[in-house]
C-alpha cells in the first residue's frame, strides 16, 4: 500500500504543478460556463470533476434552481487534491467539494448552503454485480452498511488525508473497532475484485470492503484509484472489477439524468429501478458525503455568501 500511496503522491505533485501553469484566468475547460451577466457568479469560476458538467445538480441545476451561472467551468478531480489546491490558490473562485473533507476546516472554507436542495441524497451503498452478490457477500456488506456514518466518513478521512495514514491500515483499525463483527465466513468461496474512483474516501471505503470480506472467507483482489465514474462503471461492465462503494444520488444521476428525487429514501428507490439489469445496490449505510459549492472565507466575506442563492445577487 505504500508504494500506491507514493504513486498518488507524485502523480497529484506532477498535476498540481500543471495546474497552477494554467492560472485563475484559464477557461479551455469553460463548459457549463457561459457567464451569469453582472452576477457574482458571472465573475466566478467554478472547478469540480467533468461529470459534474452533465449532471443534472451540476450548472444546469444551479441555473435553474437558484440562478446561478458561472462564468467557466474548470475540469479538476472529484473532490481532490487538485480541487482543493485550485481553490486555495484562487485559480477557481468556487469548487464543488465533498461535505466530509477535512480540507473544508484546516482551510477554513466556506460551505454555502443548499435550500433548494440542488444536491440530494448521497449515501454510501455497494455497486455490485448481481452474479456476485451471494447471500454471503450481502450479509457482509450490508453489515458494513448498518455500520458508517458520517461521522464514520469524517474520522477515516481525517486519518487518511490529514494524519497521511495508509487507508488500508485505517480501513483495518476502523473493523477492528467493531465488537460485534461476524467472526464465521459467509463469504467463504466467493471471488471479486474491488474497484474504487481515485479520490481517498472512496479508497478507504473500498479497502474497508475488502478486509471485511477477506475475514468472511471470499477471495478479494483490489483495483484502486480506477478514476471518475464513467471509467469504473466502464470497468463493471467489461468484469475488470465486480465491486466498488458509490454514491446514491449521484449514481442515480448518471444512470437517470432527468431524475428529481432528493431524500434518501426516494433516491435510493429510483436507484434501484435505474440500474441496469447486470448491476444492484445494497443496503445503503447512514453515512452521507454530499456534493457542496465551497468558497474561501475570504470570497464569502468579500460578496456576504452564505448560501448558494447568494452567488445570484448582483455584484457591484
Amino acid at each position: 500500500m505504500k508504494r500506491k500511496t507514493l504513486v498518488i503522491a507524485t502523480a497529484v505533485a506532477a498535476l498540481s504543478v500543471t495546474l497552477a501553469a494554467c492560472g485563475k484566468s484559464s477557461k479551455s475547460d469553460s463548459g457549463g460556463g457561459g457567464g451569469g451577466g453582472g452576477t457574482i457568479a458571472g465573475k466566478m469560476i467554478l472547478g469540480g470533476p467533468a461529470e459534474l458538467q452533465t449532471r443534472a445538480d451540476g450548472p444546469t441545476g444551479l441555473q435553474k434552481n437558484y440562478g446561478v451561472s458561472f462564468q467557466a467551468f474548470k475540469v479538476l478531480d472529484t473532490g481532490g487534491p487538485l480541487t482543493v489546491t485550485a481553490l486555495k490558490n484562487g485559480q477557481v473562485d468556487a469548487a464543488d467539494l465533498f461535505t466530509t473533507d477535512p480540507a473544508i476546516k484546516a482551510n477554513n472554507f466556506v460551505v454555502l448552503t443548499d435550500p433548494k436542495s440542488n444536491f440530494g441524497a448521497q449515501n454510501v451503498l455497494p455497486l455490485i454485480n448481481k452474479a456476485k452478490a451471494t447471500d454471503g457477500v450481502k450479509q457482509v456488506l450490508n453489515f458494513i452498511s448498518t455500520k458508517l456514518t458520517t461521522d464514520v466518513l469524517i474520522e477515516l478521512r481525517t486519518k487518511v488525508e490529514t494524519n497521511k495514514e495508509d487507508p488500508d491500515q485505517a480501513a483495518q483499525e476502523w473493523l477492528a473497532s467493531l465488537s460485534d463483527l461476524p467472526t464465521s465466513t459467509p463469504a467463504k468461496g466467493a471471488s471479486l475484485t474491488i474497484g474504487s474512483a481515485n479520490f481517498p474516501e472512496n479508497v478507504v471505503l473500498a479497502d474497508i470492503y475488502a478486509e471485511a470480506l477477506k475475514g468472511a472467507g471470499a477471495s478479494v483482489k483490489t483495483h484502486l484509484n480506477i478514476g471518475a465514474r464513467e471509467k469504473y462503471i466502464a470497468a463493471l461492465k467489461d468484469g475488470s472489477i465486480d465491486l466498488l462503494p458509490e454514491y446514491s444520488g449521484a449514481l442515480l444521476q448518471y444512470y437517470d439524468k432527468n431524475a428529481k428525487v432528493a431524500s434518501a429514501t426516494d433516491v435510493y428507490a429510483s436507484l434501484q429501478k435505474a440500474l441496469p439489469a447486470n448491476l444492484i445496490v445494497l443496503d445503503q449505510s447512514a453515512a452521507e458525503d454530499q456534493d457542496a459549492i465551497v468558497v474561501t472565507k475570504g470570497t464569502a466575506d468579500k460578496y456576504k455568501l452564505t448560501s448558494i442563492a447568494d452567488l445570484a445577487n448582483k455584484s457591484s
